[in-house]
């Protein structure tokens, strides 16, 4: 949506009186159609949720970033995340100039691809100016030069990826354990082998303050590397997720058997049974000698409420009458 300043809406109202501009014809012209553009060649590999992941753990590698950055250079330094985005590695390439500030390292995990892990990062010139100018004690200001860098500017940058390159690791560590090893320094990116031009990457790209210095750190990792890395993430999860269920289960199984076993039920020992009527229920009186249905010595069924749990035998138990479980139904 535009907004018009005050003479262009002047003018439109001048050619409205005027007749220059005919209102039906602007009412009937029909509206553009939005058409998003999308490349078959390079299909994209990543979903949002997978892509959910990766800023989860950049988020999370900005932070200790500036913490490390922040305690190094004793100067406050602010690191965000800006974009994650999939690229072609010549996209990326093309746009960077001759001169540059490249750590090349390497995403170690098992069963990694050997000839798909490198990782390239890249920090802006005038971001590296600003850290070299602050180790070697100046202000940190920063410097505006177009040269190349010397071999004490380049030493200094090498101590330096070896301090940021680990915290990656660190990062990842909450989704997965990983290795990010630092290998060496890089300042001609016609130079900076190991990806082929046609291959798709993940660029991500840090907002990164100095000072009053603003700059990037872009990083670049190959997508195959990255897809073996959520895919072990995912692996992982299903993994624990059936654990947890797993457990969850014996859990719940524990605690029904518990509450089971507190319960309390009636126990009943039947030695027989015999029919008589109401009148000789009446009369019957202390002495009295009923027949059961059942011989002496026959087994006792035992009852847990209304089911037949055990066959027993009566005996006597301590100078009272007991039954002995003789038999599991």
């Amino acid at each position: 949506m535009e907004v018009l300043s005050q003479s262009q809406i002047d003018d439109l109202l001048n050619s409205l009186t005027s007749g220059d501009v005919d209102i039906t014809a602007v009412g009937d012209e029909p509206a553009a159609k939005k058409v998003k553009e999308y490349d078959f060649k390079t299909p994209k590999r990543f979903t949002k949720e997978n892509l959910k992941i990766v800023n989860s753990v950049y988020e999370n590698y900005s932070r200790q970033l500036s913490t490390y950055l922040t305690s190094l250079l004793r100067l406050f330094v602010n690191v965000e995340l800006v974009n994650v985005e999939e690229l072609r590695y010549s996209e990326f390439s093309n746009a960077m100039p001759d001169s540059v500030m490249f750590g090349m390292g390497e995403m170690i995990f098992p069963g990694s691809p050997e000839e798909n892990n490198i990782m390239i990062m890249d920090i802006s010139r005038a971001t590296t100016f600003a850290v070299i100018e602050r180790l070697l004690g100046g202000s940190g200001d920063g410097l505006t030069v177009s040269r190349d860098f010397t071999e004490i500017e380049i030493s200094l940058m090498d101590s330096v990826f070896k301090g940021v390159f680990p915290r990656m690791s660190d990062a990842w560590a909450s989704y997965f354990e990983l290795d990010t090893r630092y290998r060496k320094i890089e300042t001609n990116s016609r130079l900076a082998q190991g990806i082929a031009p046609d291959e798709t990457v993940v660029i991500i790209v840090l907002d990164i303050l100095v000072k009053e210095t603003q700059g990037n750190i872009t990083i670049c990792v190959p997508a195959v590397c990255l897809e073996d890395v959520i895919k072990k993430i995912n692996s992982q999860y299903l993994r624990n997720l059936k654990t947890i269920n797993s457990a969850s289960d014996k859990e719940r199984q524990a605690l029904v058997l518990k509450y089971l076993s507190e319960s309390e039920l009636e126990l009943r020992g039947i030695i027989g049974e015999v029919e008589v009527s109401l009148g000789d229920v009446v009369y019957l009186n202390v002495g009295d000698i009923l027949q059961l249905n059942k011989p002496i010595g026959s087994p006792v069924s035992l009852y847990v409420g209304e089911s037949c749990w055990f066959k027993g035998a009566i005996g006597v138990q301590r100078r009272k009458k007991a039954i002995r479980i003789a038999e599991v139904l």
